[in-house]
């Protein structure tokens, strides 16, 4: 967790136990005594349980936006693999040119692209170094019907590498819908107000019982927030697959 999620935490913490204290201070005795009470345990109830519900969706939501991404990443090393695989037929000329361009375009993705996704963003230079890549074999010169198949092949084996690479560049802007984020914050803050609202006056199990429930409410939801992105956020998806194959390449 980094320090600006630790401070972040710390103030809802805090907040939390000011919150008590304004209770304890403005909620007159005479609400307590009366009915109050009841009023304050039932919606407290329905809001843990739509609390619980949009958490639940939230952490589904992100959940499959993450594995989706490490997918389609997987999905894509796999098909630069098997375009390397692809070229080697090529006449040498063509060959070699399109095996420089593809570890050129793997390593990029990984040092260029990887740090831009992060910032919701996409590098044109892999996009240029792909572009590349399909107008050499389209512009290969046509030689005999076998040399044109292996041409066929390897464009085809391109073409996956180009819908793997628009696949994760799509996902890059998949997040958990801002509607959610304000019901599940707006929640949060209702079960601790509902909770403060109860504890007739200051006392040190109660600052510590407020404090531990925000502690546990924001932890949840720092958490949540570290699963938002599948490229930027605290837990995110890495390269390894890209890495992987940048090496196969050196043994095909």
């Amino acid at each position: 967790m980094s320090a600006a999620n630790v401070g972040l935490v710390a103030g809802c913490v805090v907040a939390a136990i000011l919150a008590l204290a304004a209770m304890t201070r403005w909620v007159p005795q005479s609400w307590r005594d009366g009915g109050l009470p009841s009023v304050i345990d039932q919606f407290a109830g329905v809001n843990k349980t739509l609390f619980s519900f949009i958490l639940a969706l939230s952490l589904v939501s992100a959940s499959a936006s993450l594995s989706q991404a490490g997918t389609q990443v997987n999905a894509e090393a796999a098909s630069l693999t098997n375009f390397y695989w692809a070229t080697r037929p090529l006449a040498q000329g063509p060959r070699e040119h399109l095996r420089e361009l593809t570890r050129e375009y793997t390593d990029t993705v990984i040092s260029e692209e990887w740090p831009a996704m992060a910032d919701g963003r996409t590098d044109t230079r892999a996009q240029e170094l792909y572009d590349e890549m399909r107008r050499t074999l389209q512009d290969a010169d046509k030689g005999t019907a076998r040399e044109n198949e292996f041409t066929r092949d390897a464009l085809v084996s391109l073409r996956a590498v180009g819908d793997a690479r628009r696949a994760r560049v799509l996902s890059i802007s998949q997040e958990i819908p801002s509607y959610l984020w304000f019901g599940l914050i707006g929640s949060a803050i209702l079960v601790v107000l509902a909770a403060a609202v109860q504890i007739p006056r200051m006392s040190v199990p109660g600052v510590v019982s407020i404090g531990l429930l925000a502690l546990l409410l924001s932890s949840v939801l720092t958490v949540l927030s570290a699963l938002n992105h599948p490229f930027g956020g605290g837990i995110h998806v890495e390269p390894d697959s890209l890495r992987y194959a940048l090496n196969r390449f050196a043994a095909i």
